[in-house]
């Protein structure tokens, strides 16, 4: 059966029965504190069903880590920990209630326990791995070492300046949950912990109210409350249990809140100093030298040694930042000191901002010159709407990437055709701009534009050929199609076809020398007599075509009149004088069915061939 996913608010620590009931249990001992009853096995006990929850809850958090190899581990050794702390208070429950007049302090036996699951809590912290080396990782050390030196101080002022004066187990026992502490700080600074934000805070603040609570034993042993006491000393514990819990919450709430997030820099270690600082001016001026004051002032001495080396670390660091800044500019100057693209950086009014040498080498202007003109100023007037829809496209997003090829302007007033990939950096605040990269493609673009012109004209006559007049039909066939059902034909489209009249005579008589100039000169005749829009093609041999977009057979009859005109004159070739005797037809209509019209053409020609006149004739 398909499990539901539990929603967000579902997740919340605030909603959660076990994160209740261990609040309900709190302040239930609370009162049990308040009352006063009950007696130490059954504080022991209480305190052994919490390690057990945390065990649970450990092993919970290790389980949706999965994949995750380091924070698995890290939970893991949680839960062994937790093991043995179980263990160490049932030892300790069980012991309480077969001699319950006996000594109510820890038995060696519960105290080896306890310090071997801190001992393994503590190792799993420290070795943690983190994504940080050298220098770097010093500086986590040394910013975690300067908390820890704080909340040390702290720790001092709160115990009276007693703490010599509890046993070594008391001490030892401190000190470790002080070292859980910093390595929960450490941890949280480095931006790699196993744990979120508030699982770490409630998991520093349970490690080091335990190594506080264990260090005051002296000052406990002669409280009147001794129930009071008990309570102050379950109440990090059930802070601990409540940690992996939370953590499990926060995990299933976001699954990638294990992902690295380590900030910049952190301001944690400067309130520690802030704070241990004031905290020295406040004893100095309240108590004087005292103990206490003293034990702050050392504190603040160590802390200061601290800050000292950290800065210094900081210095070193910054050294050597800037001579490696130093070194990446001048490899970037000198690379774009040579290199043969252009670099040009335009503002949003595209006037231009930055040139690179480049551009002097390619276009025989200087970078000072081209640096505040405006791009058009450098951009063929045919170009201008290309380069317009650019700048238009690359302003729409920011990070977008658009190449195009347009023409440049040279000193000398000639034009380079350069291949231009344009960013859109205006959101980089370092640029501000949108940088063209170009480099000079003129060679290329001049070699493509000859192996175009080459596949589509004819090489003798410098006419389209059959295959650009082809092209040129069907997209005047479709410029004139109607824009919707209903709508007319705006324009009528016409065929002329052209044959040359014995034009093998000439070949066998005269030579094909002269075949060849008297086919020049019919092209550049019929090139006269047409108008710039016409697309006049020799479609192979002496068989010429011309192609009169949106005219009608009246238009048409004057182009094909002025052709006649223009073949009424004899050619006069390599010495030669040729008559130029050609037939013509032509085909009107709508541009339905070109091939129609192009059958219309060829039979009207063939008619006036047959005929052997010189002259149009009408389909």
């Amino acid at each position: 059966m398909h499990q539901a996913t539990p929603t967000p608010a579902a997740l919340s620590p605030a909603r959660d029965p076990v994160l209740l009931g261990l609040v309900g249990a709190t302040l239930a001992a609370v009162v049990w504190g308040m009352v006063g009853t009950g007696g130490q096995a059954v504080s022991w006990a209480l305190q052994a069903a919490l390690d057990a929850i945390f065990v649970v809850c450990c092993r919970r958090v290790a389980q949706l880590a999965g994949e995750v190899g380091p924070s698995r581990r890290f939970w893991r050794f949680m839960a062994h920990g937790g093991v043995l702390f179980t263990v160490a208070d049932s030892f300790q429950t069980v012991l309480t209630i077969i001699h319950p007049a006996s000594d109510p302090n820890n038995s060696p036996l519960q105290t080896v326990l306890v310090a071997s699951g801190v001992s393994c809590v503590v190792w799993v912290m420290l070795t943690h791995p983190i994504e940080a080396a050298g220098q770097e990782r010093l500086r986590l050390w040394l910013d975690a070492a300067t908390v820890m030196v704080s909340v040390a101080v702290f720790t001092w002022v709160a115990l009276g300046g007693g703490w010599t004066s509890g046993s070594a187990t008391d001490l030892i026992g401190g000190a470790l949950m002080l070292v859980c502490s910093f390595g929960m700080v450490k941890l949280l600074l480095s931006g790699t912990a196993p744990f979120t934000l508030p699982a770490g805070i409630a998991g520093g603040l349970a490690a080091g109210l335990n190594g506080v609570a264990s260090s005051m034993d002296p000052v406990f042993a002669h409280t009147p409350f001794p129930h009071l006491v008990t309570v102050a000393r379950l109440l990090p514990c059930f802070l601990l249990t409540a940690t992996p819990r939370i953590q499990e919450l926060g995990m299933r709430r976001d699954p990638a809140s294990l992902a690295a997030r380590r900030r910049p820099y952190s301001r944690l270690p400067y309130v520690a100093v802030a704070a241990t600082q004031g905290l020295m001016v406040y004893l100095c001026v309240t108590e004087g030298l005292t103990l206490r004051t003293w034990g702050a002032i050392c504190g603040v001495l160590g802390i200061t040694a601290v800050v000292v080396v950290r800065q210094l670390v900081a210095f070193q660091d910054n050294a050597s930042l800037l001579r490696r800044l130093s070194q990446q500019e001048e490899r970037f100057r000198s690379l774009v000191q040579h290199a043969s693209d252009i670099t040009v950086v335009i503002d949003l009014d595209s006037t231009i901002t930055y040139a690179s040498p480049a551009v002097f080498r390619v276009l025989g202007v200087t970078p000072e010159e081209a640096t505040g003109s405006h791009i058009d100023a450098w951009v063929h007037p045919e170009d201008q709407s290309t380069a317009d829809d650019l700048m238009a496209d690359l302003r729409r997003e920011p990070g977008d990437s658009l190449a195009t090829q347009i023409r440049a302007k040279c000193r000398d007033g000639s034009w380079r055709w350069l291949e231009v990939i344009g960013t859109n950096l205006l959101d980089n605040a370092s640029v501000h701009g949108v940088v063209l990269n170009a480099r000079d493609v003129t060679e290329a673009r001049q070699l493509h534009d000859r192996l175009q012109y080459e596949a589509t004209h004819d090489p003798l006559t410098g006419l389209a050929n059959r295959a650009l007049f082809e092209e040129r039909l069907r997209v005047a066939s479709l410029d004139s199609r109607p824009a919707g059902d209903g709508d007319e034909y705006t324009a009528e489209l016409t065929l002329i076809a052209i044959d040359l009249n014995k034009f093998k005579e000439v070949n066998d008589v005269l030579g094909h020398h002269v075949g060849d100039g008297l086919l020049q000169t019919v092209a550049d005749r019929l090139r006269q007599s047409v108008r710039p829009t016409d697309t006049v093609a020799r479609l192979g041999g002496d068989e010429f075509a011309v192609l009169l977009p949106y005219t009608s057979m009246a238009g048409a009859r004057i182009v094909a009149d002025r052709i006649v005109a223009a073949f009424e004159t004899p050619a006069h070739v390599h010495g030669h004088t040729v008559p130029v005797l050609a037939s013509l037809g032509l085909a009107t209509g709508t541009p339905d069915d070109t091939e129609a019209l192009l059958r219309e053409a060829d039979a009207a020609m063939y008619v006036a061939k047959g005929e052997s006149r010189r002259t149009t004739q009408p389909v």
